[in-house]
């Protein structure tokens, strides 16, 4: 940056936010990101799904990192116990995409925020996983989300705003609720 300090606000440098939303503004080309993961079976129920790279405006991005998730059975469901579960994953990951969410509308907004806390529960009929019963869906059948946010310094109706923004613009919570498409090639 040009020598000057960067503007810190809820945790998050504000001159990288606007200049981010500039430039997906001004070539809707660099809003388009490409992610990918590849899932590995280690034996038993346990899988291990890895991510590094990804392309941003049809360019890679190279990281130095690469990041990886573990997923496992509970004991009592013939796992063996060592990691979350897929369900507990897409719930992990629909709490924090909301928070993301919230938490970059809310810093452009110039809301402080204190904290930000998501409580998500959800339902599987094991019937449907198992082919036990073909009337049961495999997948969850809901999830039940709780969002506390906690700021000074906002009114209610700020923060009642921020949980409609998370709702709108969070794109795990897109996903779940509108569904994407899955091409298995």
């Amino acid at each position: 940056m040009n020598g000057e300090e960067p503007n810190i606000f809820n945790g998050l440098n504000t001159q990288m936010i606007n200049t981010a939303i500039e430039t997906m503004r001004n070539n809707t080309e660099m809003a388009k990101v490409t992610f990918s993961v590849r899932s590995e079976w280690n034996g038993d129920f346990s899988v291990m799904s890895t991510s590094k790279d990804f392309r941003l405006g049809g360019q890679n991005v190279v990281r130095n990192t690469e990041y990886k998730m573990q997923y496992d059975f509970p004991v009592q469901l013939l796992g063996d116990g060592k990691e979350p579960t897929v369900c507990e994953g897409c719930m992990g990951a629909l709490a924090a995409c909301l928070t993301q969410t919230m938490l970059a509308h809310g810093t452009s907004k110039g809301i402080q925020l204190d904290s930000i806390k998501i409580d998500v529960e959800g339902d599987v009929d094991m019937r449907g996983f198992s082919g036990i019963s073909n009337d049961v869906r495999p997948g969850a059948h809901q999830f039940r989300v709780k969002i506390i946010i906690k700021s000074r310094s906002a009114s209610k109706e700020q923060l009642d705003e921020l949980r409609e923004i998370g709702k709108k613009f969070s794109s795990a919570f897109d996903t779940f609720t509108n569904g994407t498409n899955v091409i298995v090639v």
